[in-house]
C-alpha cells in the first residue's frame, strides 16, 4: 500500500516537471500544458472514485486515481511537446 503511494507521489513529481517544460518550450506550450494538466486530473479524480466504489480502501483508492492521472500528464506532455516541435514554434534561447 506504502509502495503505491510513494510511487503516486514520484509520478506526481515528473508529471509537474514535464507541464513545466513544455510551458518553456513556447506560449502555446504553456497553453496546451494546462489543459493536458486539466485532462488528466479529471481523469485520476474519475478513475479514483471508481475503484473506491469497489470498495477498496481510500488510500488504494487515491494511488489508482493520483498514479493515472500523471502518467496521463506525462504522456499528454510528451505528446504536446511533439507537435510543437513538429510544427517549429519552440522559443530561442
Amino acid at each position: 500500500m506504502m509502495l503505491l503511494l510513494g510511487l503516486a507521489g514520484l509520478l506526481t513529481s515528473i508529471a509537474c516537471a514535464t507541464t513545466v517544460g513544455t510551458g518553456l518550450r513556447s506560449d502555446i506550450g504553456k497553453v496546451l500544458g494546462t489543459v493536458v494538466a486539466a485532462i488528466g486530473i479529471t481523469l485520476g479524480y474519475t478513475v479514483g472514485t471508481v475503484v473506491y466504489s469497489t470498495n477498496t480502501t481510500v488510500l488504494l483508492a487515491a494511488s489508482i486515481g493520483i498514479i493515472t492521472g500523471s502518467i496521463t500528464v506525462i504522456v499528454g506532455n510528451i505528446a504536446v511537446r511533439r507537435l510543437i516541435k513538429n510544427a517549429k514554434i519552440e522559443r530561442n534561447f
